[in-house]
């Protein structure tokens, strides 16, 4: 079986169909409409950022859209031509029929043609719309991400000029516009009534949590250490975020008819949001005793790095109330600038000191290679804004910043599913054990077909991992509308045509149905034919044969959900014969031999056979060879075809009963009688 599905692979790989049905001229007439409107804006430089992310996916599409109709017409005009070279040349005297043929031909393939040179004039039209396109992405990037803002020193220079400005605008927006003048009192006690109850309420949920936990007995493994900390960490957090929510609701429903929303609203909107991300901070990396952390850290690096996130939690709060909320509004904008950069110093060095958490961390070594890049990268940033790049250091620095937290997340979710998966094949878990049971899966032994949802999964969490990368550092989104393009609707080399997203379904489908087949010949042997007057030589046979049927089904249903052309399965009877007639004869002949076995059966899993030299108990019969073991516990492996083409003694085929002929050697002179 592993030497005959590379062979398989090759063959879907060079089998699979070399065009794909495009959408009709409706579609391609009104992309084409949208594509001329898009090149006079272009002409006119009438156009912002969005409008150049939704131009080049426009021409990216129009661009598939058109080729694919390009490729559908040439390969129709090949067709058609061969069609035409068949009648021949004309001759006088022909018959009618012949040439009536030959007119519709020539018909059609001038309609071939001209739907041809449309195409092929979408593709020209998308290709000048892309040019114009990139030109003016050049001129957006420069105009938005390169324009200099005042430095530094200009704005420290500008800061001493008034320095009491930043209190003089801070309290006058405190006492006039933070929205509290805008409440009325008895709105702001029966809030502060309500905010204690809901603090005391939460006291009283963390003793009944606290008791809850004490009561338990709790296993040291994962999903227990998991929930204990669970439990601990939102019993001591229970009084912060109930009271937080609480106030956030009342401050959102007492302003719900102010026009904008005020600073108290978002205050407390961002005081929430700052004690759900302390609480999960605390959770993972540093819950409450007697819980114990789940995740592998060691423990002063999980509590370093608890310690460095709580204080990110609080830059995040303060960064967000003051350049996020209504408050950035009261402020010059030079000592806002000014504000921005000693905040971004504060934000970057402890961004910074939280990577070299990770870096000493001795379990994530792969990672410290990628944390001393982000780690320069966010420094650059911060000398760029101190330039006065603002914009280019903001972008820069919250990309790299969310690239990173991404990337960390993909290996937590990789690193789930692959715990996942071993926990399946070695049976860890009792539900694993128990799946073992039902697909019959024998202890040590692998569940088959898991392999490739593995794969499958490998793929997908990886390639979401990369789109999400493309996708937020391509500000054009060109990038990722090809790839898009390309997974969907494939790319061509030499004249076939290759489907990712087809190859996808296909692993998905081939994995589930081995799965699904390890199951039906489980049931088969353990229950459905016990129920039968089978003999045990018989069933074995039977669920075989079952197996290698459902493999075989598996293969073509793979097959035809990647696109392979199973007209082109003269191809591959060639490709076989050839491979039969140079290399594959014993493979071929082991294989007939096994089905023969099978279906014949004159041997059976349990007789006690003698091939040549070798005598012993049929353990297994497979498709290829037989597995006998002797009486000396060895495991003979004999190629079927042995079996069929030479002399085997079958001691038990007709009879359980049968004579041993066992010679006894005695002395010379010894009374026969007494013997």
């Amino acid at each position: 079986m592993k030497k005959i599905f590379p062979l398989i692979l090759l063959l879907l790989t060079i089998s699979l169909p070399s065009h794909i049905v495009a959408d009709d001229k409706g579609d391609m007439e009104k992309l084409s409409s949208q594509l001329n409107t898009a090149n006079q804006k272009l002409s006119r430089g009438q156009f912002e950022g969005e409008d150049l992310n939704a131009w080049t996916k426009l021409t990216i599409k129009m661009k598939s859209e058109a080729s694919l109709c390009a490729a559908n017409n040439e390969a129709a005009l090949e067709d058609l031509k061969a069609s035409m070279d068949g009648l021949g040349e004309e001759v006088k005297g022909e018959d009618p029929e012949v040439t009536k043929k030959r007119a519709a031909y020539q018909k059609e393939k001038e309609e071939l043609e001209k739907k041809l040179a449309k195409c092929n004039l979408y593709i020209v039209s998308s290709d000048e719309v892309s040019a114009l396109i990139g030109d003016a992405e050049k001129s957006y990037f420069k105009q938005k991400y390169l324009v200099r803002s005042p430095d530094m020193i200009d704005l420290v220079m500008a800061y001493l000029e008034n320095p009491v400005s930043v209190l003089q605008d801070s309290g006058e927006f405190v006492f006039k516009h933070s929205g509290i003048s805008e409440i009325g009192v008895q709105d702001i006690v029966l809030s502060i009534v309500a905010v204690l109850l809901s603090v005391f309420f939460g006291i009283w949920l963390r003793n009944k949590l606290l008791l809850l936990e004490s009561k338990r007995h709790w296993q040291d493994d994962f999903s227990e250490n998991l929930v204990r900390a669970l439990l601990t960490t939102l019993a001591w957090s229970a009084p912060y975020l109930i009271g937080s929510a609480v106030a956030a609701v009342i401050s959102v429903v007492i302003t719900l008819e102010v026009e904008k929303i005020p600073f108290v609203t978002e205050f407390f909107i961002g005081l929430l949001l700052f004690f759900v991300a302390r609480t999960t901070i605390l959770l993972f990396f540093s819950p409450h005793p007697p819980a114990k952390p789940f995740l592998p850290f060691s423990p002063h690096i999980a509590e370093a790095l608890a310690i460095r996130l709580r204080v990110l939690a609080v830059l995040g709060l303060i960064g967000f109330l003051a350049f996020y909320t209504v408050f950035s509004e009261s402020i010059i904008e030079s000592n806002l600038m000014l504000a921005r950069n000693i905040y971004s110093l504060f934000l970057v060095v402890n961004v910074a000191w939280t990577l070299q958490v990770i870096i000493s961390s001795p379990k994530l070594p792969k990672l410290r290679f990628i944390a001393m890049l982000v780690i320069v990268a966010v420094l650059a940033s911060l000398v760029a804004e101190g330039m006065g790049y603002r914009t280019l250091a903001f972008s820069g620095r919250r990309m790299i910043v969310l690239s990173f937290i991404a990337f960390m997340f993909f290996i937590g979710i990789a690193k789930i599913f692959r715990d996942l998966f071993d926990a399946v094949d070695d049976g860890t878990y009792s539900w694993c054990r128990r799946l073992h049971n039902t697909l019959g899966v024998e202890h040590g032994q692998k569940v088959p077909g898991l392999i490739w949802i593995r794969l499958l999964t490998t793929i997908l969490v990886w390639g979401t991992f990369a789109a999400f990368l493309i996708d937020a550092w391509d500000y054009s989104g060109g990038v990722i509308e090809h790839i898009r393009g390309y997974i969907i609707n494939g790319f061509d080399i030499g004249n076939f045509r290759i489907v990712p997203g087809r190859m996808l379904w296909a692993l998905l489908i081939f994995g589930v149905i081995i799965i699904l087949s390890s199951w039906i010949r489980s049931q088969m042997e353990n229950n459905w034919l016990r129920l039968t007057s089978m003999g045990p030589g018989a069933r074995d046979a039977v669920v075989t044969i079952v197996g290698y049927v459902m493999f075989l089904a598996a293969i073509l249903a793979g097959l035809s959900a990647a696109g392979f052309d199973f007209g082109n399965i003269a191809i591959i009877a060639g490709a076989l014969s050839v491979g039969i007639g140079f290399g594959l004869q014993n493979i071929v002949n082991n294989f007939v031999s096994g089905l023969i076995l099978l279906f014949e059966r004159p041997i059976r899993k349990g007789d006690w056979v003698v091939v040549g030299g070798t005598e012993g108990v049929v353990k297994d019969i497979q498709i290829r060879s037989t597995r006998i073991e002797t009486f000396d516990r060895a495991d003979v492996i004999v190629p079927n075809s042995e079996l069929i083409s030479n002399q085997v003694t079958n001691w038990v085929l007709s009879s359980n009963s049968g004579r041993a002929i066992i010679p006894v050697g005695v002395a010379y002179g010894t009374d026969t009688e007494k013997v």
